[in-house]
């Protein structure tokens, strides 16, 4: 998928600035602009807007680690979806025990969906830009409490539709509408039991049909955007002198009549 320009950012902070005074306009009109060498002549007001944004634009683009090859997103699970969901998996069991100080404290499942995932990650270098491109929307962690009943709600509801959401921690298997298999942490739900759930908080509130987040018991908001979480964990593996890498592991299948 196309990425913006860092250059795209730089123009949106010209016309916000070059129109913030006010004014009430009756009418408007436009016309094509050729962007080259001119807007940035010196003395211009391009210029003088894009030296102040420069030097943050310049730091988002130095690389924060590499990844092992281009990764994409598609439905029902792909390599980029993957990683993005087992991040956040890691991340809410490390959130848990540090704010409990319950070492064996650990999240159940992750699910964030494949809407907000808007980019491939490239493969080499990784800059800071990259990890916003893919994440562009500003979705915090969320960690809820949510009935096993509920959980299996969130499945049926995906096999009704066909259409699944970014999974980690869970084997789950659809086939003509209804589901088939369905697991959280190994083991098949348990209607009464408690599950610990890592998500943001835009599911949270129900979007992409996850209604059953709703009915969750409790949640804890990390205060931590799901890009900067990404970001953090590149970081981590690029210290430890790793690459990113991830795959397909077969944890979700949507089999359709047509398909058999």
């Amino acid at each position: 998928m196309k990425k913006f320009s860092p250059l795209f950012f730089l123009l949106f902070a010209i016309i916000c600035s070059c129109n913030g005074s006010g004014q009430n306009f009756s009418r408007l009109e436009w016309s094509r602009v050729r962007m080259d060498s001119t807007w940035n002549a010196p003395g211009s007001r391009a210029a003088e807007i894009i030296g102040k944004y420069s030097p943050t634009i310049d730091s988002l683009l130095i690389p924060i680690g590499s990844s092992a090859g281009q990764m994409e997103s598609y439905a029902p699970e792909s390599p980029l979806s993957n990683l993005a969901a087992d991040i956040m998996l890691g991340f809410a069991t490390e959130y848990l025990r540090e704010s409990t100080g319950d070492s064996g404290a650990k999240a159940d499942m992750a699910m964030t969906n494949f809407g907000g995932i808007r980019a491939s990650l490239p493969g080499g270098e990784v800059s800071t830009y990259d990890v916003m491109s893919i994440f562009p929307f500003d979705n915090k962690v969320v960690i809820l409490d949510l009935k096993g009943r509920y959980v299996r709600e969130l499945f049926e509801n995906f096999a009704r539709r066909e259409r699944v959401e970014a999974l980690s921690g869970v084997k789950l298997v659809i086939e003509n509408k209804s589901v088939r298999e369905a697991l959280v942490a190994g083991s098949p739900i348990d209607d009464q039991k408690i599950y610990k759930v890592a998500t943001i908080d835009f599911l949270l509130f129900g979007g992409s049909n996850a209604e059953a987040f709703k009915e969750c018991d409790s949640y804890i908001d990390t205060g931590t955007y799901l890009r900067d979480m990404i970001s953090g964990y590149i970081k981590n593996e690029t210290a430890a002198g790793r690459v990113i890498d991830a795959g397909t592991d077969g944890r979700v299948a949507v089999i359709k009549a047509e398909e058999k």
